[in-house]
């Protein structure tokens, strides 16, 4: 199908640039908050490692995604299908959390030998 013909039929809806541009978010204050919630999850994964501090961890990684996902990638815009697979996204890693869950409180913190 050429462009003729696409450009004719009244069934194709083309987005109107007036009404269609969502502007920029505040990217400065996005990247205070990931910079905020890195440094917290530094600074609490220097507590002893309890599920507290694994599940606070992993909440703030969870967070940091969700604003890289809608404000960088523009997913705020996008219909419910892509949605879904991010959500679809979000059980993996969840699934991925409660399967290393083990092994990050099981092991040993002090590696170095003395």
């Amino acid at each position: 199908m050429d462009s003729q013909h696409v450009a004719q039929d009244e069934n194709v809806k083309f987005p109107d640039p007036a009404t269609d541009y969502h502007g920029h978010p505040n990217y400065l204050k996005i990247l205070i908050l990931l910079f905020a919630f890195f440094a917290a999850s530094l600074l609490i994964g220097n507590f002893t490692l309890t599920s507290i501090t694994v599940a606070v961890i992993f909440a703030t990684a969870f967070y940091k995604a969700v604003l890289v996902i809608k404000n960088f990638m523009h997913l705020r815009y996008e219909p419910i299908i892509v949605w879904i697979g991010v959500l679809a996204a979000v059980f993996c890693l969840i699934a991925f959390f409660f399967g290393i869950y083990p092994d990050i409180t099981a092991t040993h913190l002090d590696v170095v030998p003395r």
